[in-house]
């Protein structure tokens, strides 16, 4: 018997990598020795009596039967214990992730309690002031009608007082000038009539040419004005509209790449080991709604990459192109106007304050070329969006016409899982390229551009004014001085006797006054000037 059984290799120890496997090779052994032995008692006892070998022949059966049976049925309950381990971790999993969603859904609501509770008390406070100053109202209108009457009674009576003012000191001058001619004419001095008629008459002239510089430079000013806040308004539209478009975009993306990697989370964390996980009937139905699920996903995706792609798949941006043309062309105007206007000022005697101007007017044309040009690439989708985006979108397009095809009563083979999660990475790095090419908007030129051209506006404005009230300024200097000259020479004249000194006095004073003349005639440049009656000021003033 011992032979037997060392023949059948019973005594011979082995390894094996589980206790499970262990029991299954025992029963296995036993049975081969309960097999042989019966074997050999079954031969023996046929010798003797052939009706006692069947029955111990049917009992072997019998016993064959149940060892054969007993690894199945213990393969099938680990089976199922494995299968059941799993099925409790995928939904552990599962129920995790719920807690997770539940917990920043709650996060939120939290949030939004707060800012409800935050404007609502902001909406009393409001109301609170509201009504106290609609309660205030009724006595603050009364008071201000009143300060308003007292105002414009007060403002009547300096106003008449003003005109008493300056009517008292016309006659005051015209009796002063009247009473100095004729003493200069008792005294011999018969052209001092004529020159103080000279004299009012270049005042007259002066301020006149004055005038009309000060408003030859209003007017086109004013027009450039109007074209600048044309031309902001517009681009300021179109640029709001493209930054808010990519803002947009920027947010589909970062849905659609959140969504991406949870769906490449799944794949990986649940993807089956072995046979057991990927054919377990309780371990299938998750399997399948993995597929149902990741085919919602897809149609998702499409969708919101073809919200992103529109821009540059229809025919919207030829409305921006044409937008865009409109607005350089009118920026254009006004920079060509802004540049005559400083050109023919760079020819008067403050050419010095205009140059620099003009420089920084040069600099704002290329800032808003280089506005404009980023905003023309940003809707025609170059730096590689446009390729990117489409690129991305014939991708998922393709990737779920594949999938809407396929049987979704089975589960992900191996093959396809593998390519799905790779195209996954390879998409989610296709969108954060995305999204960092449109982080970069146009919002810093936005800012930037208006601002310069707002401030050169500005300086504009100033040095203009302060070119007129220089001029009148030094006008009203020079005939106050001149008149001042003829009165000391009345005063003079019955004290002294004419010297040098008078006329050397009225010498330097007469160059400056030509100094002045020559100097605004330069200022005119080449504009028109013609008086109320049709003639020219320049032959006038000289």
């Amino acid at each position: 018997m011992v032979a037997l059984l060392n023949d059948i290799g019973c005594s011979i120890d082995q390894d094996y990598p589980t206790d499970m496997h262990a029991f299954l090779a025992m029963i296995q052994e036993e049975q081969k020795i309960y097999d042989t032995v019966f074997s050999e008692l079954i031969r023996q006892v046929t010798v003797n009596m052939v009706e006692r070998g069947e029955v111990l022949a049917e009992i072997r059966r019998r016993y064959g039967n149940m060892f054969t049976k007993i690894p199945k049925h213990v393969k099938h309950l680990h089976t199922e214990l494995i299968a059941q381990r799993k099925l409790n971790r995928r939904l552990s999993e599962e129920l995790m992730r719920s807690k997770e969603t539940v917990a920043d859904l709650w996060t939120e609501l939290d949030l939004v309690r707060k800012h409800d509770v935050e404007v609502t008390k902001q909406a009393q406070d409001a109301q609170e002031k509201l009504v106290s100053v609609l309660t205030q109202s009724d006595n603050t209108d009364e008071i201000l009608e009143e300060y308003h009457k007292l105002y414009k009674m007060q403002r009547e009576r300096l106003e008449e007082a003003v005109r008493k003012c300056e009517n008292e000191k016309k006659m005051w001058i015209d009796a002063a000038s009247n009473l100095a001619l004729r003493i200069g004419q008792e005294h011999g001095m018969a052209d001092l009539s004529f020159l103080q008629k000279q004299e009012n008459s270049r005042l007259r002239i002066a301020n006149h040419m004055i005038v009309i510089i000060s408003n030859t430079n209003d007017s086109e000013m004013t027009a450039i004005e109007a074209k600048i806040e044309e031309w902001r308004t517009r681009v300021l539209r179109l640029s709001q509209t493209v930054i808010d478009e990519d803002h947009n975009n920027i947010e589909t993306l970062t849905k659609i790449q959140r969504s991406m990697k949870l769906v490449l989370k799944n794949l990986t964390v649940n993807e089956p080991k072995d046979n057991i996980e990927q054919d377990h009937p309780m371990l299938r139905a998750f399997h399948l709604f993995d597929v149902k699920s990741l085919s919602e996903h897809l149609m998702k995706w499409v969708e919101h990459i073809t919200s992103v792609a529109i821009r540059f798949t229809s025919d919207s941006d030829l409305v921006f192109h044409e937008e865009i043309t409109a607005i350089r062309k009118i920026a254009e105007q006004w920079l060509e106007g802004g540049l005559k206007l400083l050109h023919r000022n760079e020819k008067s005697t403050s050419s010095k304050d205009y140059i620099p101007l003009t420089d920084v007017l040069s600099k704002i044309g290329l800032e808003i070329e280089e506005w404009l040009t980023k905003l023309e690439a940003r809707i025609s989708g170059e730096e590689n969006v446009a390729s990117l985006v489409i690129g991305l979108q014939n991708q998922l397009e393709d990737r779920y016409t594949a999938f809407s095809a396929r049987d979704f009563d089975k589960p992900l083979p191996p093959l396809e899982r593998t390519a799905l999660k790779e195209s996954l990475v390879h998409w989610t790095e296709q969108i954060v390229t995305l999204s960092n090419t449109l982080a970069n908007t146009c919002e810093k030129e936005q800012q930037k551009v208006p601002l310069h051209v707002e401030n050169w506006v500005s300086r504009v404005l100033d040095q203009m004014n302060t070119d007129t009230d220089v001029r009148n300024e030094e006008n009203h200097k020079l005939h106050t001085s001149m008149n001042s000259w003829m009165v000391h020479l009345l005063v003079k004249s019955g004290r002294e006797k004419p010297s040098e000194a008078w006329d050397h006095e009225f010498l330097q004073l007469t160059q400056e006054i030509l100094g002045f003349n020559l100097n605004l005639t330069r200022d005119a440049a080449d504009l028109e000037m013609i008086s109320d009656d049709n003639k020219s000021l320049r032959e006038e003033l000289t």
